[in-house]
């Protein structure tokens, strides 16, 4: 298909209007739960509001600048980490993860299990539509590379959706239903996401009640975190088909189904600006001349969206030759040609992890593979060095790379006596052709936490004096009626309880008292050394009693200075944390575990050991528990600088 430049540049100088306008509108009410009945007025958009939404494209886009079409995951992930100031979130996943070594798409995985499926990488598909107008398939594969920095899974399905959506919007002429249809076929069909788009069709197709459509999508597919992406994506869902496709009417509907309303609204807005064209809309709204702000640190030669708009579809030129459904026409001469671009490393260089494990614990062996590939023959040497305290075997030291793949395999092992394991250990790779050139490459291991967990530690549910000889157990259990009776015989029988009141730990370690000479036969008292491999943890990772209980669990959190952070503490149950014996966080409920069920600001460590006693509880059937240390509080870098003191 033929698309005009004039009309292509419009396109997407609507899509970047309808981002920003409609993404300015939602940005104050942004992580509302509920219903609200805001209306539209044009002070909703006097000032317009910076946004990730836009911000991270602005970047990918700077990239594309630079790149190309020879741009990879790794050019999107360095610019993300270099210069984007804020880190909510997946955000600051991504960023201790890549300051791990940790590259994509493992980075958008590791430790990710609560915003694994957040609406971070669904708010940045507009970029790849514009680089890839009409070919839906193209700028899905492209937000798949964008969408695995800080998401697995589904959220890079809804990603690729939106993208495949958008660029079809290019040239779509029917309704929105046979839109959000078609793009269905660019996404896997049997999926959680898939499922959640075919029931907001049929939902909306039954009735035009957006109420009652949006209490089906939270009855089916809601979710207490503001950003999961299937409660928005539904909300986008229902108001791209119940708002009358006009911008106004579909933003605010979008806006008052609340949640992430920065991203619902900007992301109608901007399927709506494609789909109506920028003129259009500026003269339909009357908006003044549209600017936007940005929160990344990095500068535009104007803050005008219509420069904006120029400068990506200058991108897209770059990318005409593998889009195979458009052919641009009417290109003005000043940017009839490409630019030239910085010159890629002969080699490409992949690295992956056995069984997806990224981490590693003293006395253990991990296997990771570098996969070499070139667009010419290359030969050559290759040497991995890494910190002290590992050792380093290669498969090989000599390569022969080209189209096809060559594997070099690397086992490294960390040494069982290694007096701190770090969080960070990050490993260079030295590549040197035989014509003389050499390349560089890195990868890195998170460090194992290191435990040492005591218990577990029960009572029954009624406490019955041990039997004698020739005595039943079961007068103890008597109850005022037979119905109190039965029951106390049966959840003797069948239950126990965690008794959160009972300091079994407490004076060994905390107080330094002498563990009596009866409890040293007691393996519960003695504790045992545990790796914990990721943040978030359950009882199960410690140990496989089932039943109610308390643990014990202490470690020695090793820092490199003096230092002061902030603690970030989720839990599940009743929990308390002591920082050198003296009390530092407790609960004595339960919650439903988050990253960030607790904050504590301002915790001093010293140079060397610090120890953290943590007393948990399991009262009914998990326990989930998770400390992460911070540079500032919530949404701020996470910190990797500390380690684990051997025990």
């Amino acid at each position: 298909m033929n698309l005009k430049w004039s009309t292509f540049l419009d396109k997407v100088y609507g899509c970047w209007i309808g981002k920003c306008v409609s993404g300015t509108i939602g940005a104050p009410y942004e992580g509302y739960k509920g219903i609200l009945n805001v209306q539209y007025s044009s002070e909703l958009i006097k000032d317009m509001l910076p946004n990730d939404d836009l911000d991270l494209q602005v970047l990918w886009l700077e990239v594309l600048e630079k790149k190309g079409a020879n741009f990879t995951s790794e050019d999107l992930a360095d610019i993300f980490a270099e210069k984007c100031p804020y880190s909510p979130g997946e955000y600051a996943i991504f960023k201790k993860n890549y300051a791990l070594g940790i590259h994509p798409p493992l980075s958008g995985k590791y430790n990710n299990n609560y915003y694994l499926e957040g609406m971070g990488c669904p708010i940045r598909s507009e970029i790849w539509a514009c680089i890839a107008p009409g070919d839906a398939a193209l700028a899905a594969s492209y937000a798949a590379m964008d969408g695995c920095l800080d998401h697995a899974g589904e959220s890079i399905t809804a990603e690729q959706y939106l993208a495949a959506l958008e660029s079809l919007a290019f040239f779509w002429e029917n309704d929105i239903r046979s839109l959000m249809e078609e793009a269905l076929h660019y996404i896997p069909c049997g999926g959680r996401f898939a499922r959640l788009i075919h029931d907001i069709i049929d939902w909306c197709a039954n009735t035009s009640d957006w109420r009652i459509v949006y209490g089906l999508l939270l009855r089916n597919y809601g979710h207490s975190d503001c950003t999961n992406l299937y409660q928005n994506m539904g909300i986008i869902g229902l108001a791209l088909l119940l708002g009358s496709g006009d911008l106004i009417s579909t933003t605010m509907l979008a806006l008052n189904c609340g949640f992430d309303t920065d991203c619902t609204c900007a992301t109608v807005g901007a399927v709506l600006g494609i789909l109506t064209g920028g003129d259009a809309l500026m003269q339909k709204h009357h908006f003044p001349e549209q600017t936007y702000k940005l929160g990344v640190l990095t500068e535009r030669r104007s803050d005008r969206v219509y420069d904006l708009a120029v400068d990506t579809a200058y991108a897209a030129l770059s990318f005409a030759a593998l889009n195979k459904v458009v052919n641009f026409t009417d290109l003005p001469d000043d940017i009839s040609h490409a630019p030239a671009f910085i010159a890629q490393d002969p080699l490409r260089v992949s690295v992956s992890y056995e069984k997806e494990e990224p981490v590693i614990s003293l006395g253990e062996t991990r296997q990771i593979v570098l996969e070499l590939q070139a667009e010419e023959e290359i030969r050559g040497t290759v040497d991995v060095t890494g910190p002290e305290n590992f050792t380093i075997q290669l498969s090989s030291v000599v390569f022969h790379a080209g189209p096809t793949p060559e594997k070099i395999i690397v086992r490294i092992s960390a040494n069982a006596d290694a007096p701190v394991l770090w969080n960070k250990n990050l490993f260079q790779i030295r590549f040197f052709l035989s014509d003389g050139r050499a390349q560089s490459a890195s990868f890195g291991l998170a460090g194992a936490q290191l435990w040492k967990v005591y218990g577990p530690f029960w009572e029954n549910v009624t406490e019955v004096a041990a039997p004698g000889a020739c005595e039943s157990y079961y007068s103890g259990l008597g109850g005022k009626t037979p119905d109190e009776s039965l029951t106390n015989i049966r959840q003797f029988h069948l239950n126990m309880k965690a008794k959160w009141e009972a300091k079994y730990m407490e004076p060994y370690l905390l107080q330094r008292a002498v563990l009596p000479k009866v409890l040293q036969r007691d393996p519960a008292y003695l504790g045992f050394p545990v790796s914990i491999y990721a943040d978030r943890f359950t009882m199960e990772d410690v140990m496989d009693f089932y039943g109610p209980c308390i643990i014990y669990m202490v470690r020695d959190i090793y820092a490199p200075e003096d230092c002061t952070l902030c603690l970030q503490i989720g839990h599940s149950d009743k929990f308390s944390l002591w920082q050198d014996a003296e009390l530092l966080a407790e609960c004595d409920g339960t919650d439903n575990w988050t990253p960030e069920n607790l904050h504590r600001l301002n915790i001093r460590l010293k140079k060397g050991s610090n120890r953290f006693v943590l007393k948990m509880a399991r009262t009914n059937g998990k326990s989930d528990f998770s400390l992460i240390f911070t540079e500032g509080g919530a949404c701020t870098t996470m910190d990797t600088s500390l380690g684990s003191h051997s025990f």
